[in-house]
């Protein structure tokens, strides 16, 4: 340490400890106890050089050093973030999370604050508090990850692994809204497998609860980044395709018909078709206009039209097969 660090230091160090009387201290005159007694780890650290004139006991065990070690070397040195803390101690700041690693490599999360103190008419240092909040950052870390994991149960099929019709549900509203705000396109693919009451009749309901996963899977490989998939119920599938034409959400409509008909599902070649095979109904705004459910009302009625025609087919309101309400089993 230079010789401009030493009186500096000597003088806030006999401040600390109660022995200068007069000028600033009549101002702070229970400074100095509440200094040691904090339970929060505070250094004095002087601003253009960045070094700690002093600290307290729970400073030097927040380093795990002692006082030789910390006295008179940077903070940011000592702290392990050089760059970061410099750039903070040119200013006044309040409540900014650092994470600082110990000697022994564990993670703590620490509540940092920087202001300013005129000490003494001529000594200016920084104060620097360092809150640990590690316990309160890491129940608030498995709060959140407990209600993320509650949200995705409430929101996932739990056989499948596709999302539910409930959030499905919600996110096409949000969408039919944003496409009318925003003059935006997108459409709606509703999916049935094929002769599903038979496959679970002859093969029993854990083999068709395999194909309801394996069909699942299939829309998850066909999906683009702005589609969702979802269950709808029993053997029934949906899917969402945001910023999309009729003609594009046909095309994914169609490549999900033939990969499912080209996967090789256990019992498949017993089906009526020979093999396992869905019908699928498509809509699309604005070629059809009202409200998301009456879209999702055509894309069934689509559907039930491919039925009608054969099943493992696509069809759409363009297409006919609207005015069918009739369900083929």
């Amino acid at each position: 340490m230079d010789s401009a660090f030493k009186p500096k230091k000597d003088m806030l160090h006999e401040f600390l400890d109660g022995r200068v009387v007069g000028g600033t201290l009549s101002q702070l005159a229970n400074y100095s106890d509440l200094f040691k007694r904090m339970s929060e780890a505070v250094f004095l650290v002087e601003r253009n050089s960045y070094r700690v004139l002093e600290c307290n006991e729970a400073a030097l065990n927040l380093l795990a050093s002692r006082e030789s070690e910390v006295l008179g070397f940077e903070l940011p040195h000592l702290l392990k973030a050089e760059t970061y803390l410099k750039g903070l101690l040119l200013q006044e700041f309040n409540s900014v999370d650092f994470v600082y690693h110990n000697a022994h490599g564990d993670e703590r999360v620490f509540e940092i604050s920087a202001t300013t103190l005129k000490i003494l008419d001529y000594i200016e240092v920084v104060q620097f508090i360092a809150r640990d909040v590690t316990a309160v950052k890491r129940a608030e870390r498995d709060l959140r990850e407990m209600n993320e994991a509650l949200t995705r149960l409430s929101t996932t099929d739990e056989m499948t692994g596709l999302r539910n019709y409930r959030y499905f549900k919600e996110v096409l509203q949000s969408v039919h809204h944003s496409a009318h705000l925003q003059n935006e396109k997108y459409g709606i693919i509703f999916i049935d497998v094929d002769h599903f009451k038979k496959f679970n009749d002859r093969n029993g309901h854990p083999a068709g609860d395999e194909v309801l996963r394996r069909v699942a899977s299939i829309l998850k490989s066909c999906a683009r980044s702005q589609d969702l998939p979802a269950r709808y119920g029993g053997e029934e599938f949906v899917m969402v395709c945001r910023h999309s034409s009729l003609e594009e959400t046909l095309a994914v409509a169609e490549m999900v018909r033939v990969s499912i008909e080209a996967a090789e599902f256990p019992f498949g070649e017993f089906q009526p078709l020979g093999r396992v095979t869905v019908s699928v109904g498509v809509s699309a705004f604005p070629a059809v206009q009202g409200t998301f459910e009456v879209l999702l009302e055509s894309a069934d009625q689509a559907l039930y039209a491919s039925k009608e025609k054969g099943r493992n087919r696509v069809s759409h309101p363009e297409l006919g097969g609207t005015d069918s309400k009739k369900k083929a089993s």
